[in-house]
């Protein structure tokens, strides 16, 4: 059990909205990752610092005060890391940002959009697996 931990891929979610970070990280937790949820850049940085969290994958709302250096903070550590965001990427991000895919804000409501989300955030995990692996 231990091992299968240690090799779950770390999921970070920032966006202010906490009815759908938990969403997204009930997703990512039942497909075997392991989520942290934020609900600021700021939130973010100090989980980051405080458990020394160094995810594989973060999923965010470009437009919140702070992605920009949080993003460029997380790249120093993973070169590998997958970016997504939720809703188009913020113009602040700047063009050094490589995303890896722009989710629509979804609806947590529908379960055949749940069963979607599904879909697509196994692939995105699936991505930063194969990228840290390389």
């Amino acid at each position: 059990m231990a091992d299968e931990a240690a090799a779950a891929q770390m999921v970070l979610i920032v966006d202010d909205d906490l009815g759908l970070v938990c969403w997204l990280g009930d997703i990512l937790n039942e497909a075997g990752s392991q989520s942290i949820p934020a609900l600021s850049c700021g939130e973010a940085t100090v989980l980051i610092k405080r458990l020394g969290i160094e995810p594989d994958l973060i999923i965010l709302n470009s437009s919140l005060d702070g992605a920009s250096k949080l993003l460029e903070n997380c790249i120093q550590t993973n070169q590998h890391l997958t970016i997504v965001t939720i809703g188009p990427p913020s113009k602040a991000l700047g063009v050094s940002i490589q995303l890896h895919a722009i989710l629509e804000r979804p609806s947590p409501s529908d379960p055949i959009l749940r069963r979607e989300w599904s879909e697509k955030l196994r692939n995105l995990v699936n991505h930063a697996e194969a990228a840290n692996a390389g």
